[in-house]
């Protein structure tokens, strides 16, 4: 169910042009979302969420719900939703981020595992914008099945119940080249100021299939499919990706597929892996000793079994322009702040029913 889509913000609010105009190129039905969108108002300071609500907010019950079950969060880029979910379902936002980061890591007791922290500072990835990654990690399946290596199964439920909440996607292979030549930019970045606009290709297959060249560490020039979206009338319409259903699914099987590529690459997961290049090595050698540490930190956060091999990555948040990730850990020199304390025991109080 695409909650997160159809969230509607109960008071005034600001946007920006330029991000509906995204929104709209990548499929996102505004119609839909202020017709069936579920209302929510952001945390104030005399507000107690979970105590005295003026009205349900089903969203803060789900968010409370996630909290209590105390399982590990799954992200990507994520410090500005995890920002966001914070003052939109929680309380408002600490003074300072260094209160921010102590609170969730309360919040959070199983650990943050962020995809793209995992892609740059454990795989190694060219480039790790989430389209990009899902489609790398789609192809790096693929081969593993066609190689007998260890792989991700996957499987899918009927949901019948909720048929009409669902949309379903479907993947299928593409032979088709756009013919153009690739735009480095969005090739690397995922993102091009020029959009629809640009004459250049933004086809993240052939971005891939690029990187994968310039490394010569792959020679498959297999395709990753292009994502559809079939709706519950039977329709189906190009989405592209940055919607809230697909992105979730992209991130957990982008986690999953992580987990079981360092599990047969133990050495990766540990740091341990050799670099070649003397400039690679250097270039590396500030971020594996940061991740060294931040694995001694994190051997007492109870992890899943299956997300073990990512234990270096967990509550490290990639930092827009910095080497190192941000890592989420209390502080003996930071108190949290009193509406987090608040919440905590009323969730404790609803846990205890």
């Amino acid at each position: 169910k695409q909650w997160y889509q159809r969230r509607v913000r109960g008071d005034n609010y600001t946007v920006e042009p330029d991000a509906l105009q995204f929104l709209v190129e990548h499929g996102f039905d505004f119609n839909k979302q202020y017709k069936e969108g579920v209302a929510y108002t952001p945390s104030t300071e005399d507000m107690i969420v979970f105590k005295e609500k003026k009205s349900p907010e089903p969203i803060r019950d789900l968010f409370a719900a996630i909290l209590q079950a105390k399982c590990p969060v799954i992200t990507h880029n994520g410090l500005i939703d995890l920002a966001f979910m914070y003052q939109s379902f929680y309380a408002p936002l600490p003074p300072t981020m260094s209160i921010f980061v102590a609170v969730l890591r309360d919040m959070f007791k199983s650990g943050i595992l962020d995809t793209k922290c995992v892609a740059e500072f454990l795989i190694r990835e060219t480039a790790t914008y989430l389209e990009y990654l899902f489609r790398k990690s789609s192809k790096r399946m693929r081969d593993a099945v066609s190689s007998g290596k260890s792989h991700l199964n996957l499987s899918f439920s009927e949901h019948r119940a909720i048929h009409q909440w669902v949309n379903f996607v479907e993947c299928f292979a593409s032979d088709t080249s756009s013919g153009k030549e690739l735009c480095e930019t969005y090739a690397n970045h995922g993102y091009c100021k020029e959009g629809k606009k640009c004459a250049k290709s933004h086809n993240v297959d052939e971005a891939i299939n690029s990187h994968d060249h310039k490394s010569k560490k792959h020679k498959s020039e297999g395709k990753v499919p292009p994502i559809k979206s079939k709706h519950s009338n039977g329709e189906t319409v190009d989405t592209g990706c940055h919607r809230a259903g697909v992105d979730a699914f992209m991130t957990g099987f982008i986690v999953a597929n992580y987990a079981v590529y360092l599990k047969a690459h133990p050495k990766k997961a540990k740091g341990e892996e050799e670099q070649k290049s003397s400039s690679k090595k250097s270039h590396y050698q500030s971020r594996d000793n940061h991740m060294s540490v931040t694995l001694e930190e994190n051997r007492d956060i109870p992890l899943p079994l299956v997300l073990d091999p990512c234990r270096r990555a967990v509550n490290c948040l990639t930092l827009s322009g910095k080497n190192i990730p941000l890592k989420v850990m209390k502080s003996a020199f930071v108190k949290p702040s009193a509406a987090h304390m608040r919440q905590q025991h009323e969730i404790a109080k609803k846990s205890a029913k």
